[in-house]
């Protein structure tokens, strides 16, 4: 027997957040991804890090001789757009690595992130 989707009215509604992070180092997917959940978990814990389902879309490394820089999108619970914001500019530092966050905007789809906050 086939399982049925979920129709739309009972998933979860997601938004979509575009940030840029600079860093002096080089970073892999993995650590940028480790940054983000650590600073969320590290300000409001577990509980609401697990209701705010944040999750890395998409990561770009863009050209820069000064520095290395990151476009990322992430997905996020709707609702919960400003804490993870919030969360995210709490960043300055990785070990020894100086990192600075920008978030860029939010948005409900990708490719009108993209189309708005010129991501790609």
């Amino acid at each position: 027997m086939k399982l049925k989707i979920l129709p739309p009215t009972l998933r979860e509604k997601k938004r979509y957040i575009g940030l840029k992070l600079y860093s002096q180092e080089r970073l892999k997917k993995e650590e940028i991804f480790n940054i983000l959940w650590n600073s969320v978990i590290n300000l409001y814990g577990e509980i609401e890090a697990s209701n705010i389902n944040l999750w890395i879309v998409d990561t770009k490394p863009v050209e820069n001789k000064k520095r290395k820089q990151y476009n990322i999108i992430l997905k996020c619970q709707r609702g919960y757009e400003k804490k993870v914001e919030t969360a995210v500019n709490t960043i300055y530092r990785q070990k020894q690595n100086r990192i600075v966050v920008h978030s860029v905007g939010t948005s409900g789809t990708i490719k009108a992130l993209n189309k708005k906050y010129n991501l790609q």
